[in-house]
C-alpha cells in the first residue's frame, strides 16, 4: 500500500514542525574546531574510549537490516564528542540519525536526541552521510548551524525536498526548517509541476528555494565541518574459515540454513563479505502468514533483488528449522510445492501443521538475506477475528482512524491515526494452539510507530478479547520470544519499560525497570524489578545506576521484531 501525494505533504508538513531523529549507529571523523570556552573535558582520544565503551547503546543492526554508518564531531563546540548514527534506506529515500554525546567528566555519553513519548521526531531525515557540512556560527546567539538538504520519494512521478539546519542546543538535537520544494511529474513524465515554499509555508520561486540558506544564514562566519564516516559492520561470528585462515566466507545458505546455532529463526537477518562491491540481496517481497482449514491449500511468495537462488524452510513453534522434505516427513500428509515466481504451495494441510512458520533464504554472489517466518495456522481463525480487523478496515477507508470517539468505542490504537496503512498477523505467543492477532502498521516509513503493536488479541470462545492498544504514552511491541514489551511513561520522571507474558488473556509483569521521583534529593532515581507488583518502587524493587537501567532497557528492546504483515488497510 503506498502513500497518496497528499498523505507526503501532510508528512513533509509535521516534519518541518517536528524534532529529530530516530535510532543509534558508530567511527571517527574530523573532529570540528574547538570550543570557544571549553568546559573541563576529557581530551579527544579519552573521550572516543568512552564512546566505544557504550557501544552497545548505539551500535545496532537495522531492523530491515540497511547498513548504518556514524562519525565522531563536535556539533556545538563545548569540548565533548558527539557519535552521529544514520542510515538512509529504500527508494523513498529515508534517512533516520541519533546523537550522542560525551559527558564531561567522561562518565558515559547522553542521548542527544529527545526520544521519548511526548515528543515526535520527523518521519524523515535530511540525508546526513556527507563528507562535509557548512557550518553557519551565530554569534549573537552563540550556536552552529549546518544546512542539509533532504529528499523523500513516492515512486517516479513525485519528489520532496527540504533545506534544514542542524543545531545542537539546550542538550538536544534540533533541526530548523527553512524552505521545501516538490516536483511532480505529470501527464505520464510529459512535463512537471515545481511547486516552492518558505518556512512560512508561502510560495517562493525555485531560486528563493536555491538561496534558503545563504538568506538565512547572510553575515554569519562560514566555515566547514568534515565528516568521516564509517559502516558499523556486525561481524557474522559463525565463520569458523575466518578464523582459521584469516579469508572470509559465506555461510551454505542454499544448504539448508547455515549455522543455525547463531541464528535466530524468529527474525529478519542479512549478510555480506566485509570489502565486497557486489550489490547486496535485498529483500522486496517477505511471505505473510496465512490461516487455513484442515486439509487447506494456501501459497507463500518472497522476492528479493541481486539473489542467484531461493531455499524455502519451515520453522516449527519451538524454533527448529527444517527443509522442505524433512518437514513433510515430520508432519505426514503434508504436501510442499515449489513452484516458478518464488512461491511455495502448501496443501493438504494437518493440523499440526498449525503454528509453524515459513521463510525464504535468498543466496547472492558474496551475500544472503533470510525473511523472518510467515506462520500458518490450521482453522478458522481469521473468521474469529473478523471483527477487529473489520473495525480497522472501515476507520482507514472511511477516514475516522483520526476520529478520536469511533477509535476508542472500538478499542482501536490513537496511533493509526498517524500510520500510512495497518496489517495483521497471526502468532502463537502462548503456544496454546490459538493464535494471537496483532494489528501494527505496514509501511516500514512510519518512524514514528516503528514496530509498535497497535492492538493485540486473543479468543475465547471464539470471540476477540483486547489484551493490549497501544497510545502516544503506552507502547507494546512484540518480542523474538513471544513474550510483549510495555513502555510506558507518566511524565518527564516517570518511565516504565516492561517484559510481560501472555496467560490467557492477560499479560503478566516478569521484569521491569523504571524511573521515579526521589523528592528527597530532587532528582530523577532508577530501579528494577522482577515479577509483578501493586506499585512502583515495591518491596521488590532495587536501586540501580542510571547507566544499568539504560542498558537493560536496550537489552531489553533488542529482541523486538514484526512478525510479516498482511495488510488490512
Amino acid at each position: 500500500m503506498r502513500k497518496s501525494v497528499s498523505v507526503l505533504l501532510l508528512m513533509a508538513m509535521l516534519f518541518t514542525l517536528a524534532a529529530c531523529g530516530r535510532a543509534p549507529a558508530v567511527t571517527d571523523a574530523t573532529i570540528a574546531e574547538p570550543a570557544k570556552e571549553e568546559l573541563s573535558v576529557l581530551p579527544v582520544e579519552e573521550q572516543k574510549r568512552v564512546i566505544e565503551a557504550s557501544r552497545e547503546r548505539w551500535a545496532f543492526t537495522d531492523p530491515y537490516e540497511s547498513p548504518w554508518f556514524y562519525t565522531f564531531t563536535d556539533l556545538d563546540h563545548n569540548g565533548c564528542l558527539e557519535v552521529i548514527a544514520a542510515t538512509t534506506q529504500g527508494t523513498g529515500v529515508f534517512t533516520y540519525v541519533n546523537f550522542w554525546e560525551v559527558r564531561p567528566d567522561g562518565s558515559g555519553i547522553e542521548n542527544r536526541w529527545p526520544d521519548h513519548e511526548e515528543t515526535d521526531g520527523p518521519e524523515d531525515w535530511p540525508e546526513i552521510v556527507q563528507e562535509s557540512l557548512p557550518c553557519y556560527y551565530d554569534a549573537e546567539a552563540d550556536r552552529y548551524y549546518y544546512p542539509c538538504e533532504g529528499v523523500t520519494k513516492s515512486g517516479y512521478a513525485y519528489q520532496y525536498y527540504a533545506w534544514h539546519a542542524l543545531c545542537l542546543k539546550n542538550g538536544a538535537a534540533d533541526w530548523e526548517f527553512l524552505a521545501s520544494k516538490t516536483v511532480e511529474w505529470l501527464d505520464g513524465g510529459e512535463s512537471e509541476q515545481i511547486t516552492c515554499k518558505d518556512a512560512q509555508n508561502a510560495v517562493i520561486s525555485q531560486q528563493e528555494y536555491d538561496n534558503a540558506v545563504e538568506k538565512r544564514f547572510a553575515g554569519m562566519e562560514r566555515t566547514e565541518l568534515k565528516l568521516d564516516w564509517t559502516r558499523v559492520e556486525i561481524p557474522f561470528e559463525g565463520d569458523a574459515r575466518k578464523e582459521e585462515t584469516g579469508e572470509e566466507s559465506l555461510p551454505a545458505g542454499g544448504n539448508l540454513q547455515g549455522n543455525p546455532e547463531e541464528m535466530s529463526p524468529l527474525v529478519e537477518e542479512s549478510y555480506q563479505m566485509p570489502g565486497s562491491r557486489r550489490p547486496p540481496v535485498v529483500i522486496t517481497k517477505r511471505p505473510t502468514s496465512e490461516a487455513i482449514a484442515v486439509g487447506g491449500r494456501t501459497w507463500f511468495i518472497a522476492h528479493a533483488d541481486n539473489d542467484r537462488s531461493l531455499t524455502w524452510q519451515l520453522v516449527s513453534p519451538d524454533g527448529v528449522i527444517f527443509a522442505l522434505e524433512d518437514a513433510e516427513a515430520e508432519l505426514p500428509g503434508l504436501k510442499l510445492e515449489v513452484l516458478e515466481e518464488d512461491t511455495l504451495a502448501v496443501s493438504e494441510a494437518p493440523l499440526a501443521l498449525n503454528g509453524w512458520g515459513i521463510r525464504a533464504w535468498f543466496d547472492g554472489e558474496e551475500s544472503y538475506a533470510v525473511t523472518a517466518p510467515a506462520y500458518i495456522y490450521v482453522g478458522d481463525f481469521l473468521h474469529s477475528y473478523s471483527s477487529v480487523m473489520d473495525a480497522y478496515q472501515t476507520a482507514f477507508s472511511s477516514g475516522k482512524n483520526t476520529d478520536g470517539e469511533y477509535m476508542w468505542s472500538h478499542e482501536l490504537s490513537e496511533l493509526a491515526a498517524y500510520s500510512g496503512g495497518v496489517g495483521y498477523a497471526l502468532k502463537d505467543l502462548d503456544k496454546n494452539g490459538i493464535p494471537e492477532l496483532i494489528i501494527a502498521p505496514v509501511l516500514p516509513e512510519d518512524a514514528d510507530t516503528s514496530r509498535t503493536v497497535f492492538g493485540l488479541y486473543t479468543l475465547e470462545n471464539d470471540v476477540p478479547v483486547n489484551i493490549a492498544t497501544s497510545s502516544a504514552r503506552m507502547r507494546y511491541f512484540v518480542r523474538t520470544d513471544n513474550s510483549i514489551l510495555y513502555r510506558g511513561s507518566g511524565g518527564a520522571s516517570y518511565t516504565y519499560i516492561t517484559v510481560k507474558k501472555l496467560n490467557g488473556s492477560t499479560l503478566e509483569d516478569t521484569e521491569s525497570v523504571f524511573t521515579d521521583y526521589d523528592e528527597a534529593d530532587n532528582a530523577t532515581v532508577f530501579y528494577s524489578q522482577q515479577g509483578a507488583s501493586e506499585s512502583f518502587p515495591s518491596e521488590k524493587s532495587i536501586r540501580i545506576s542510571e547507566d544499568e537501567f539504560y542498558s537493560r532497557w536496550q537489552q531489553m528492546e533488542e529482541s523486538i521484531y514484526m512478525p510479516a504483515l498482511t495488510t488490512i488497510a
